[in-house]
């Protein structure tokens, strides 16, 4: 019994690196209530098993050292449930939202013990990278029809923006950055030169189809991140950092067009009247009204508020805003404060991490998650499921790293 939950629980893991395309492939079968459910039934499987093998071994659990963190916002949010929410089942929705995702955190974190494991789990998002990247690459090429509202109307030359599988650019700039991170990292970590070269032509692949997300946060993240790996691992990543922010914009005039109409007056009014400005001074606006307890969950900013708002809510383009303006100041800062543990803590993983392939790997990572968050600034990335969970699921990888390299050393724990 004990081999077994351990082994069920282990290859169910490697179900959710491909997340991306299987929910596409159930979204395609038409059942709204498969698509709705799958991921949940596939984290109780796992998480069952798990359970399962920790009470017959008496293996201890692990929180990595965000125990802390993670209690606190989790208490802070449902409070906010309590206490502010005045609507239960639009609350509960969004509450759910926020919280429902950071549990595979745990999953990744005490069911991944071996490098052989966590290259498994890399190669194959790596493989199903490729696929999301190939198909955006071909979207682009092919001028897949677009919504009009994916460009400014002042834009011109833009034909479309690649969004692959995932249906969203901005989304897809954030999972292909994930996906050559991962690929770098390996590339750089590897001493087999077929795969040195397999890596990196999954990188460049990627990046390939960043460019043709046309997604300005994407790209501004995406060179602040290897500005980091660079830092980190190799200062000669800056100068092909330097080539390829020369290049792309000749070889891609659609590059040079956003960035330059994004600094543009044009640009600025746009934005002021309709567009992210707009909508970051109207959350504001709303913030002002409960600074330290908020709207309620659910009440503005993101997917939840729309779809049971309709004619009031809005996206406002800025997780962090959203959060802040929905739990207040309590919510916000319980929440940064989770985020500054993450990435303490991951880098510290880096750090301990003793295996050098696993160091570098998990440098990867840890620039990739900086990046998503950045990119939250101008995006709500984590209110879209893809992202939340492959966010907290390489988060349990990297800090994990530590005891894989160094069974004696352990995960380090909250103190």
């Amino acid at each position: 019994m004990e081999r077994f939950s351990q082994a069920l629980s282990r290859y169910l893991l490697y179900i959710v690196p491909a997340y991306v395309l299987v929910d596409y492939f159930l979204r395609l079968s038409g059942s709204s209530l498969l698509v709705s459910l799958w991921d949940e039934i596939l984290f109780i499987l796992i998480a069952g098993s798990w359970v399962l093998h920790i009470a017959v071994k008496g293996v201890k659990p692990s929180s990595g050292g965000l125990l802390i963190p993670l209690l606190l916002f989790y208490s802070v949010v449902f409070f906010n449930y309590l206490a502010v929410s005045g609507e239960p089942a639009v609350a509960m929705m969004e509450l759910r939202a926020v919280i429902q995702y950071s549990f595979w955190f745990f999953l990744a974190l005490n069911l991944v013990s071996s490098k052989q494991q966590v290259k498994n789990i890399c190669d194959l998002f790596l493989l199903v990278g490729l696929v999301v990247a190939l198909y955006g690459i071909y979207q682009y090429i092919a001028g897949v029809e677009m919504p009009a509202a994916w460009v400014d109307k002042a834009e011109v030359g833009i034909r479309t923006r690649a969004f692959s599988f995932i249906g969203s650019p901005n989304v897809l700039g954030s999972f292909t950055i994930l996906n050559i991170s991962i690929a770098f990292a390996s590339f750089m970590a590897s001493s087999n030169w077929i795969k040195k070269r397999l890596y990196l032509g999954t990188a460049a692949i990627s990046a390939l189809c960043l460019v043709f997300t046309l997604s300005r946060g994407a790209w501004l993240v995406f060179f602040f991140a290897f500005i980091l790996l660079a830092l980190w691992l190799d200062k000669r990543i800056i100068i092909a950092l330097l080539l390829v922010a020369i290049i792309t914009p000749v070889a891609v005039p659609s590059v040079y067009n956003r960035m330059a109409y994004m600094l543009s007056p044009q640009y600025v009014a746009s934005s002021s009247e309709g567009g992210r400005i707009a909508g970051w001074s109207q959350a504001v606006e709303y913030w002002q009204g409960a600074p330290v307890s908020g709207l309620g969950l659910g009440r503005f900013g993101g997917g939840v508020a729309i779809a049971n708002f309709p004619k009031s809510a809005y996206s406002v383009d800025n997780y962090y805003l959203k959060l802040a303006v929905e739990t207040g100041l309590m919510g916000i800062a319980a929440f940064l404060y989770l985020l500054f543990s993450v990435v303490r803590r991951g880098k510290r993983a880096v750090d301990r991490a003793s295996d050098p392939y696993l160091k570098v790997l998990g440098t990867g990572i840890l620039v990739a998650l900086i990046a998503i968050l950045g990119h939250n600034m101008v995006e709500n990335l984590f209110e879209f499921p893809l992202i939340s969970t492959y966010f907290w699921f390489f988060l349990g990888v990297l800090l994990a790293l530590p005891l894989i390299s160094d069974p004696k050393m352990g995960v380090e724990q909250d103190g």
